[in-house]
């Protein structure tokens, strides 16, 4: 197997529906499957079901080999219990195990093509099966930057399983990359079939979801990991419809917020009723700690500018889990702190209020790491 397997794949369909070819994808997908390669074998499986969709011996041996058992199943053969575990499918049962690799897409891209292009709207998610890819995000002045590369196995693209919402990065091929795509139209099919599809895939993405940006997002990743894995069952993740208030000045806060994507808008109501908006917050943005720190009503109201997806972390367990973390008090503080002196000098002065006035600077403002949730999903070329 010299080849790179979308080499394989694609002199597979060249040949065409021939004995010659459905014997040899086959093989090459039984191989796979036995030496503990579970996503190439998936893929294999495929295109093969592409070339005879009524094949049926290698989704039942990969389903064998890798799906839940299935309760009061008999021990696996010798050599099947040291095959890995692939995340998402082995934790479905057989039938709706062979039911999602029939909705997975194949798809290959040759170096430098997008997989997914920041600000399209994301309709599906990738599992990275061979080659690498970069993650690149358009900074404030417009120049791209890589944030991260992302190799063999990784999963991305997972907000757009739960909905449709604007890409936050781009995700870029740095060498000749295959991947399967799931999209959320055919999952969905899948899963009005088998409820147990839908529920397992969307709470594998939001718990990676979660485990991911707790992890690198800088106020959370002073946690421990036992605490950031118990945080991750925790946070709440939402989806806030545009002009919903998420806090209300004069009100005690309930929670701390994690602005995932889209924006939402602080604004200050004087004593004469009158609002002073400040700049939006964004991506990353972390927002109600200073009521939940000091004790005190919020000083100012946010409100969701567009459609958003926020981290929520209730009153009792911020108490529970994060007060007592010196280094997660400190960094809230200051990032309260800043925002609170920002606020005041801008009142005091009657200036009008610019992008940055009122930003708590960059070592105290904390950005998600784009990979963590980007969205996926834009054409592509088609192994088959």
């Amino acid at each position: 197997m010299s080849d790179p397997l979308h080499v394989r794949l694609e002199q597979l369909l060249a040949l065409g529906r021939t004995p010659e070819a459905l014997a040899a994808a086959e093989a090459l997908a039984t191989e796979l499957a036995r030496q503990g390669q579970p996503l190439r074998a998936i893929a294999v499986c495929r295109v093969l079901l592409q070339l005879e969709p009524a094949h049926t011996r290698t989704p039942q041996l990969l389903a064998d080999l890798y799906a839940k058992p299935a309760p009061g199943a008999p021990a696996p053969t010798p050599g099947a219990a040291a095959l890995p575990r692939v995340p998402l499918f082995s934790e479905l049962a057989r039938e709706p195990f062979m039911s999602l690799i029939s909705v997975l897409e194949p798809r290959s891209f040759a170096p430098g093509q997008p997989l997914i292009n920041e600000g399209e709207t994301g309709r599906s998610s990738f599992v990275l099966v061979e080659g690498k890819v970069n993650v690149v995000r358009k900074m404030d002045a417009g120049e791209p930057r890589t944030l991260s590369s992302l190799g063999e196995g990784e999963f991305f693209g997972e907000i757009a399983l739960v909905s449709e919402s604007p890409r936050l990065a781009s995700v870029v091929a740095d060498q000749h990359v295959l991947a399967l795509e799931l999209h959320r139209t055919r999952m969905d099919r899948i899963a009005f079939k088998y409820a147990s599809v839908g529920d397992t895939v969307r709470a594998f993405y939001r718990e990676r979801l979660l485990a991911n940006v707790l992890r690198s997002h800088p106020v959370f990743s002073a946690l421990p990991p036992a605490q950031r894995e118990a945080l991750s069952h925790i946070f709440e993740l939402r989806t806030v419809e545009a002009g919903r208030v998420l806090i209300e000045q004069g009100q005690r806060g309930d929670a701390l917020y994690l602005l995932l994507s889209g924006q939402c808008t602080p604004l200050f109501r004087r004593p004469d009723g009158q609002e002073t908006a400040f700049p939006p917050l964004r991506e990353g943005d972390v927002f109600g700690e200073i009521s939940l720190l000091l004790g005190q009503p919020a000083t100012a109201t946010v409100r969701a500018q567009t459609p958003c997806h926020v981290l929520r972390l209730g009153r009792e367990p911020f108490e529970q889990y994060l007060s007592g973390q010196p280094g997660i008090r400190a960094a809230l503080m200051r990032l309260g702190t800043e925002r609170l002196l920002h606020i005041s000098k801008l009142l005091a002065g009657g200036r009008a209020v610019h992008e940055g006035d009122s930003r708590v600077s960059t070592q105290l403002r904390p950005r998600v790491s784009s990979h963590c949730f980007t969205n996926a999903g834009t054409p592509s070329r088609r192994v088959g």
